[in-house]
């Protein structure tokens, strides 16, 4: 099985044109708007391109903000910035937006291939902070700032050179925006939308946006995910064009698309997914289906109250404080309400009596 490198290395001197754009073009390019790109931004007020991101790996300067850290991400960007199917990519509208408080991760890039006339919004998945984890959870009970802000951008990107072959897609948190984005965007410019990707992102919480049609962003949306997903099975919208596919990676780390496989140049198909994750879906649909939107409020609130208490920022504080950092936590969460405990009573219980932990991935 190759890597999401090998694809890049062995479709190097192949420009676009020539194959189409393939569904491994777009994990390419979710893994891509990962990386922080705003010195480039700084520096180049002009038109940028994506090798002239080169100058952050000579200055080692390749900072990925993403919740599940890996060390391939600077060869994977050399990779991209020498090969002419990527490399000459230009790079527009880069946001890269943090808040606490109120907690908001935002980010999203635009990347053109001008010689198609072929352009891709990618919305950046949720980063190394608690604040942006935050947030991902706060679309079970209302709208985020991160979703608000997809909307406007997707509008006004598209909005501004609406004659192009638009597509859009994030990873995690990115595919939920891009969802969203198409489902509430100006109806006319979505029309302009040829493609949207979702790479193991949510679905959208339909009862938070009251109900809305989602048909037309169904019928244009293709979704990959790992055989162990979590995250991407949460709301799910049974998207018809879903693809399961291998990683290299083992349980919830195969969430990282850095670690996703590549056969001859198409995704690493899969059989199915696996039976924990499966398992953890169902828990969530069951807690989604039976709680208010209120008792989801509550229990987040106080579950990351919990966390930001012990001085953790990012989920590397929250590691380095290791089973006293889970204890404190615990400590805290004993003053939680009925509604978190209950919450926390039915996962201990149907974990423990579950049969299918021991001896799964």
């Amino acid at each position: 099985m190759d890597s999401i490198k090998d694809y890049i290395l062995w479709m190097s001197d192949i420009p676009i044109k020539v194959t189409g754009f393939r569904d491994a073009d777009a994990i390419v390019l979710n893994n891509l708007v990962y990386i922080n790109m705003s010195r480039v931004f700084e520096e180049k007020k002009d038109v940028v391109y994506l090798r002239d991101c080169l100058k952050l790996i000579e200055e080692d300067k390749v900072v990925p903000e993403i919740a599940i850290k890996d060390d391939k991400y600077k060869d994977l960007l050399q990779a991209a910035v020498d090969s002419k199917r990527f490399g000459n990519l230009r790079i527009s509208n880069y946001k890269d937006i943090k808040s606490i408080e109120p907690p908001v991760q935002f980010a999203g890039a635009c990347f053109h291939d001008d010689e198609e006339e072929l352009s891709f919004i990618a919305f950046r998945g949720t980063d190394d902070t608690i604040a942006g984890w935050h947030e991902d959870f706060i679309a079970c009970y209302c709208v985020t700032e991160a979703q608000k802000m997809a909307k406007e951008y997707a509008e006004s990107v598209i909005g501004n050179d609406p004659e192009r072959h638009w597509m859009m897609g994030g990873h995690s948190k990115g595919g939920n925006l891009a969802l969203y984005a198409g489902t509430t965007m100006n109806k006319e410019l979505f029309k302009h939308v040829e493609k949207i990707y979702d790479l193991d992102g949510p679905g959208l919480c339909l009862g938070v946006m009251g109900w809305p049609s989602v048909d037309n962003v169904i019928s244009k949306t293709t979704r990959i995910i790992p055989e162990f997903s979590v995250v991407g099975r949460m709301f799910d919208m049974n998207i018809p064009d879903t693809k399961i596919i291998k990683s290299s990676a083992k349980g919830i780390f195969q969430h990282a698309p850095i670690s996703w496989g590549i056969d001859h140049g198409r995704i690493a198909a899969a059989e199915k997914n696996s039976s924990v994750s499966a398992w953890f879906n169902e828990f969530f649909a069951n807690w989604t289906a039976y709680s208010s939107l209120e008792e989801r409020k509550i229990f987040l609130d106080e579950v990351f109250e919990a966390i930001s208490a012990g001085g953790a920022v990012t989920l590397a504080d929250l590691y380095a404080q290791g089973i006293e950092g889970f204890k404190g936590i615990q400590s805290r969460l004993k003053n939680s309400s009925d509604v978190t405990k209950r919450v926390m009573y039915d996962f201990t219980k149907q974990a423990f009596l579950s049969s299918i932990f021991p001896g799964q991935k």
